[in-house]
């Protein structure tokens, strides 16, 4: 395997992934940037757009991660996308930065999560694991404890707190049906012996034994590189 190398900005230079790598990385971006289910972004129309006064907007991306999950192995990638805009001829231009966790679900479709810019650039300057830094940030959590169900997750705990719940059913996030023998919860939730279906069934049934606590993956506040209008 090729080592990677990065950047002055700890962008990953393509040209120093294998071939094999590049096809990979460039087939996931692609199919998060045309994805019809991927809608915390919208699409994403990459290029340059200026008019003959200067005024128009960039977008590209760049890659800043690669890695696979602990849990499923699948292949996951982490990129910056940079929209650069002029409203006005001769006028400053404005550039916006997010970064996206990007894979695939058990469906097979992409999915793209926004991640937080300051967990990433601290892995790398710490020489730590990029992929692992933000799952463990999305679910504020060991990753490799995690029982993962999408974007909720269940992490196993010895000590609980808070009112106790009679065990049933719980909708969780409008789409995991999650059932316990109990529930406590102290402005957080947790579940005795819990069990999750996804009701859109795009994830795979879990469950567990023990006392867990509940957590709704973060994701990070992102912009919306819909091509903008200019003036």
């Amino acid at each position: 395997m090729k080592t990677q190398k990065r950047g002055q900005y700890n962008e990953i230079n393509l040209i120093s992934l294998s071939d094999t790598c590049r096809k990979q990385v460039f087939k996931l971006v692609n199919a998060a940037k045309d994805a019809a289910k991927v809608d915390e972004h919208g699409g994403w129309d990459f290029g340059i757009d200026f008019d003959n006064k200067g005024r128009g907007s960039a977008l590209n991306w760049d890659l800043y991660a690669i890695g696979r999950d602990l849990h499923t192995r699948k292949m996951l990638i982490i990129i910056q996308i940079r929209q650069f805009i002029r409203r006005r001829k001769n006028g400053f231009g404005n550039v916006r930065k997010s970064y996206f966790l990007i894979g695939r679900n058990e469906d097979k479709m992409v999915f793209a999560h926004a991640v937080e810019s300051r967990v990433i650039h601290s892995a790398i300057s710490a020489g730590r694991d990029v992929v692992r830094a933000c799952q463990n940030w999305i679910f504020q959590a060991d990753y490799q404890k995690v029982i993962r169900q999408g974007d909720i997750a269940l992490v196993p705990v010895s000590r609980t707190s808070g009112e106790r719940i009679a065990g049933g059913d719980v909708l969780i996030s409008k789409s995991h049906l999650l059932t316990a023998t109990e529930f406590r919860a102290n402005g957080v939730l947790y579940a005795l012996n819990p069990s999750m279906k996804h009701t859109p069934g795009t994830h795979a049934p879990v469950s567990c034994t023990g006392w867990h606590k509940v957590i709704e993956g973060l994701r990070a506040a992102h912009w919306d590189f819909a091509t903008p209008t200019i003036d």
